[in-house]
């Protein structure tokens, strides 16, 4: 194959990357479903296994941060992860929320509208399930666990599911994830923060104020916000908020392009095509640096023209993906099986979380698009049936992740807290399990 059919091969495989965004965070997510899996089960088993105890005990172990007398940090194993790594996950979250409305499947009224109205419904009609079972109980504080949805588990499942589920309803419930996670991150700030200290909740909004400078500047180096931003985190950790929002403030403030973009992109095409007629039909009688040379100059006016938002989620969307959610159900999926666990099957924290996920995400869900659809602030997707819809949002009755990640926070039992996960584990594969079967039996549904 020639020089030039590799640089117009690596030409189109450039401008797929730019233009297919939904794909490849289909994919991430697809991957990520799959060692979400691994790890519940390799984290149930070692839980129950004789060296159990010693399993659990090490997501307890203490670790400190310290830097002389001026900063001290102390958490555990678990809350490294929970409260540290996962803000990386909702940086990467943020990231596609800003995305999606800028040009993405959120970028229309009615696009926006449509998975919004449908995250609403599948937070608010759960959270009454559940406080139907809950109300006047010490459990009751548990209302926002079955609100969220699990991206991950969810879009494996229905990337697994092919052309049985049409596009559409695919760019819908990432859109619906996305903002229900939004929705989740904004619950955990409100609710189930701990007692605020202003003076640090001060030193946090002056970061946002810097990192909104940022923006307004045109600052463009990603690790200068990421620096900004644990600066961020560490001020709304000691703040009483829980700090995984930084990650979403950081986000929404990354520019998504930077300024006179159109004028740099007619002279990057000019620079670039520059650099292609000097190795046109003559470049083998360029000297090999030389034309690495020119190859590599290339290289780098093509990575200028990225957006800072883009170059983020390239940097952090494998890390969260492959490490941090893993990690994250390897830490946190460990229930032990004893007798009061499975006793408490039938408590109404189970049965709470059960109903809340399995009906109270589809019903929800399809009741508020159906009913926003028809009053004209929303539309549903060409070609789509109430039916089809409903199926596809069983889906979004897969809480775990995020599930898991609220109980830790509306709870302090550590029996609640147990029986929540086990009830959260078995919903969430009962969800699955129905809407992939559901879904594969689907004859009317087109690609």
């Amino acid at each position: 194959m020639s020089n030039k059919q590799d640089r117009v091969q690596n030409f189109a495989g450039a401008l797929q990357r730019i233009t297919d965004p939904f794909s490849d965070f289909l994919n991430f997510q697809q991957a990520s479903g799959y060692l979400l899996l691994v790890a519940t089960f390799v984290s149930l088993i070692a839980a129950n296994s004789p060296s159990g105890d010693s399993f659990v005990h090490f997501w307890h172990t203490p670790i400190d941060f310290s830097f002389g007398s001026y900063f001290t940090l102390k958490l555990t194993v678990e809350q490294f992860i929970n409260d540290g790594l996962m803000t990386i996950f909702f940086t990467v979250v943020g990231l596609e929320i800003k995305r999606e409305l800028i040009e993405g499947a959120l970028s229309t009224r009615q696009q926006a509208m449509l998975p919004v109205a449908g995250a609403l419904g599948g937070m608010f009609f759960p959270a009454i399930i559940y406080l139907a079972f809950n109300f006047g109980k010490n459990s009751a504080s548990g209302w926002a666990i079955p609100t969220a949805t699990d991206i991950a588990f969810s879009l494996a499942i229905i990337q697994m599911l092919g052309k049985k589920v049409p596009l559409s309803l695919k760019v819908f419930l990432t859109a619906l994830a996305v903002v229900d996670d939004l929705g989740a991150i904004v619950v955990i700030a409100v609710f189930y923060s701990e007692q605020l200290h202003w003076l640090y909740l001060c030193y946090a909004m002056l970061v946002v104020g810097i990192l909104y400078l940022m923006n307004i500047a045109d600052v463009r180096n990603i690790f200068a916000y990421c620096f900004v931003g644990a600066f961020l985190w560490i001020f709304l950790h000691h703040s009483g908020i829980h700090a995984t929002i930084s990650g979403v403030i950081l986000a929404l403030c990354v520019p998504f392009r930077f300024k006179n973009y159109d004028i740099l992109f007619k002279k990057h095409l000019v620079d670039v095509q520059a650099y292609s007629d000097m190795l046109g039909n003559d470049s083998k009688d360029i000297k090999p640096e030389i034309r690495d040379q020119i190859i590599e100059e290339m290289q780098r006016t093509s990575t200028l023209m990225e957006a800072p938002l883009n170059n983020m989620l390239h940097l952090l969307h494998s890390a969260s993906s492959y490490v941090i959610m893993p990690l994250f159900a390897l830490s946190n999926a460990g229930v032990k099986l004893n007798f009061d666990a499975v006793q408490n099957l039938l408590s109404p924290v189970s049965l709470g979380i059960f109903f809340a996920l399995i009906f109270g995400k589809s019903i929800g869900i399809t009741f508020t698009t159906f009913l926003t659809s028809k009053i004209g602030i929303t539309e549903l997707p060409k070609g789509i049936k109430l039916k089809d819809m409903f199926m596809v949002n069983i889906l979004a009755g897969i809480g775990f992740t995020m599930s898991i990640f609220v109980t830790n926070l509306a709870f302090t039992d550590s029996l609640m807290i147990e029986t929540a996960k086990f009830s959260i584990i078995i919903t969430s594969f009962t969800a699955g399990i129905v809407g992939y079967v559901l879904n594969s039996m689907n004859k009317n549904s087109i690609e």
